[in-house]
C-alpha cells in the first residue's frame, strides 16, 4: 500500500507539466495584427471601395433671390453660376468646396444699381440612408447640407460712378436630391439653399424711402450636373 502511494507520488512528480503561455502565445487585441476593426467595419469598407464614390466635380445653373428687406429692394438674379469640387468620406458623409457668381440689380429714385456677388466656402453633406425606403425615395438620394464661407459684392451705378465693394462671413444650410444618370459617373442634382451674410450695409438707412435697412439673406434654387470617379 505504501509502495503504491509512493509510486503515484513519483509519477505525479515526474509527469510533464504544461508550459505556461508565453507573451507571444497569448491572444490579445494588442498583440494581434490589425487596427481592431470588427468584421462589420471591414465589410462596410470593402463595400464602399467597391460601390462608393471618391471625388467629384459639379457645375450648376440656377436662380437666386434676396430675402427680408434686401429682397424688397433687389431684383432676383438669373442665372446664378456654381462650381464645386466634392470628396466623399463614405456613403453618407461628403465635403465640397465651391464658388458661385450672381448679379442682382435694383432701381432707386430712377437710378439703376447692379450688385455683383461672389461667394466661396466649404460645405458638409449628410446623405440619408434610404436603402429600405420606397424606390422613388432611394433613387433620389436625398441629403442635407451645412456650409460656411465668405461672400463679397461690388455695387456699380449706370452713370459710371466708382464701384463700392464689401464682403462678409456667410453661413448656409439647405437640402437636395441627387439623381443618377450613369451610375458612379454622372448625376443630376436639385438643391435649395439659404445663406446669411453680414455685409457692412445691412443696417444702412440710405434707402429708407424704400426699406428701413438691408437686412436679409439669399435663397438659391440650383440644378447641378456632377461628374464623379
Amino acid at each position: 500500500m505504501g509502495g503504491r502511494t509512493a509510486y503515484a507520488q513519483e509519477g505525479a512528480a515526474g509527469a510533464p507539466k504544461k508550459d505556461d503561455p508565453g507573451l507571444f502565445d497569448q491572444s490579445s487585441p494588442y498583440l494581434e495584427y490589425g487596427d481592431f476593426n470588427t468584421n462589420e467595419d471591414e465589410d462596410t469598407d470593402a463595400l464602399y471601395f467597391q460601390y462608393g464614390r471618391f471625388f467629384g466635380l459639379s457645375l450648376g445653373l440656377g436662380y437666386e433671390t434676396a430675402t427680408g428687406n434686401r429682397g424688397l429692394l433687389y431684383q432676383p438674379a438669373f442665372p446664378r453660376f456654381d462650381a464645386k469640387v466634392h470628396y466623399w468620406f463614405d456613403f453618407q458623409f461628403a465635403m465640397s468646396m465651391g464658388i458661385f457668381f450672381a448679379s442682382h440689380s435694383f432701381n432707386f429714385n430712377g437710378d439703376i444699381f447692379t450688385e455683383q456677388l461672389i461667394g466661396y466656402g466649404l460645405d458638409l453633406q449628410y446623405y440619408f440612408d434610404v436603402r429600405n425606403a420606397a424606390a422613388a425615395l432611394s433613387f433620389s438620394n436625398p441629403y442635407i447640407i451645412m456650409g460656411v464661407g465668405a461672400m463679397s459684392k461690388t455695387e456699380t451705378h449706370t452713370q459710371g460712378t466708382s464701384p463700392a465693394g464689401d464682403s462678409g462671413f456667410s453661413v448656409s444650410m439647405g437640402a437636395g436630391l441627387e439623381f443618377p444618370i450613369t451610375y458612379k459617373k454622372t448625376y443630376f442634382i436639385l438643391e435649395a439653399r439659404y445663406a446669411t451674410q453680414n455685409f457692412a450695409d445691412t443696417s444702412t438707412p440710405v434707402f429708407k424711402s424704400r426699406v428701413a435697412d438691408l437686412s436679409g439673406g439669399f435663397l438659391s434654387l440650383m440644378a447641378h450636373l456632377m461628374f464623379t470617379w
